[in-house]
Formats: C-alpha cells, sequence, structure tokens
C-alpha cells in the first residue's frame, strides 16, 4: 500500500530509474522500481528546491485491451546489423522477475492514448545492455510511492 498516488506525470520522471519487477493482472500493467523515481522540485508534495527520489515505488497503467503493450528489444549482429525482437510480455515479465535482466527508463514520448519508452535492458554478462523500446496503449497511469528521499537529489 502506497501514501501517495498521483495521476499527473508532469512533475514526475522515470529517467535513469530501474525497475526490476513487473506485474501485469486484471488489465493492470505495474512497473516496480526498488530505487523509487523523480519528483521534480515543481511537485506540491516536494519541500524542496530539487528533483528527489522517492522511496520504492510503483507505476500502474490500466491497459486498453491485450494488444495494448508492445516490447522491443534490439540486439547487434557480429557483422553489426541490429535486429529488432518482438517480445511478448509474459516472457519479458518472467525474465525481469526473474532477474535475468532489469530496465533502465531513460526517455518518455506520451501521445494520446499511448506512451514510448525508449529503455536499456541490463544483464550482468555480455553483452551487458541493450536497446529496448516499450509502447504502451493507456490512458490512465498511477504513480505511487511513499515517502521522498531528499538525501538522493538530481
Amino acid at each position: 500500500m502506497y501514501k501517495h498516488c498521483d495521476l499527473d506525470d508532469s512533475c514526475i520522471s522515470l529517467h535513469d530509474c530501474c525497475a526490476e519487477k513487473i506485474n501485469f493482472d486484471n488489465g493492470i500493467l505495474s512497473f516496480i522500481f526498488p530505487d523509487g523515481f523523480w519528483i521534480t522540485q515543481y511537485h506540491s508534495l516536494n519541500d524542496s528546491d530539487n528533483t528527489v527520489l522517492t522511496n520504492s515505488s510503483q507505476v500502474d497503467f490500466e491497459i486498453f485491451d491485450k494488444k495494448g503493450i508492445e516490447i522491443f528489444i534490439f540486439n547487434k549482429t557480429k557483422k553489426g546489423t541490429v535486429i529488432r525482437n518482438d517480445w511478448e510480455l509474459i516472457n519479458f515479465r518472467d525474465m525481469v522477475n526473474a532477474g535475468n535482466f532489469r530496465i533502465e527508463f531513460l526517455t518518455q514520448y506520451k501521445s494520446h492514448e499511448s506512451f514510448l519508452f525508449k529503455c536499456w535492458v541490463w544483464f550482468d554478462r555480455a553483452p551487458y545492455h541493450s536497446e529496448c523500446e516499450i509502447i504502451i496503449y493507456s490512458e490512465k497511469v498511477l504513480y505511487r510511492w511513499n515517502e521522498l528521499r531528499y538525501d538522493c537529489s538530481w
């Protein structure tokens, strides 16, 4: 249970934040961020002049339908060609939840009823990381957290 739930992401950033667990239940896709996400100094709950991290947090997307999520991981061949691999949500979730890789969110692009996240997936062995895109078809997103960590500022 979280103390704070925000529908407005104008003062929230996932940039450089890593999700280490994913849940998908009853049409809700959740990313769990053990080290939190960023809350800017303009948010009403931030009492500082800095952008600060939350403690462990969660982002929930209400998905339109089963086709509401597309996941692509880009891998480079030995010849240097980049191959786009489509991933099913279930396989992606299972790999993340098993600790095979974690997702670092870099950039968010938002349009009507969709979110595009440019990410890295990080591995403990070579190739160590790959580029990833996650497209989520949703109108409603909830950002949940308990406390702000004023000792962790941007």
